[in-house]
């Protein structure tokens, strides 16, 4: 196995998992930030946020197939983030197991 230098900033076991931990975190709140701002879309068109967009009915089969696209790559995405929690709890699960056999 090569032998890995030492850095200075070099973080611990515990600082990787919680650093991977937020990088989801981060994700999921993008996740939210798309979901409310198409939300929000929609609710103009249907002048439910108080500035009513008129649109034809070719429009709206738009609005609405690009709606239906957009939920389909966040579930995508939804996925992945839950593969990456399971690899990560995964993860922290043998580094405890690894200090167990240490003691």
């Amino acid at each position: 196995m090569p032998l890995i230098p030492e850095e200075k900033f070099r973080p611990t076991r515990e600082q990787f998992i919680i650093d991977l931990l937020k990088s989801i975190a981060m994700e999921e709140n993008a996740i939210a930030h798309l979901m409310q701002a198409e939300a929000d879309k929609i609710k103009a068109v249907l002048g439910q946020s108080g500035k009513r967009v008129d649109m034809s009915r070719a429009d709206l089969i738009k609005l609405g197939n690009q709606a239906a696209k957009l939920m389909d790559v966040i579930v995508m995405k939804e996925w992945l983030l839950l593969r990456k929690l399971e690899n990560v709890m995964e993860l922290g699960g043998q580094w405890d197991e690894d200090d167990e056999d240490e003691e």
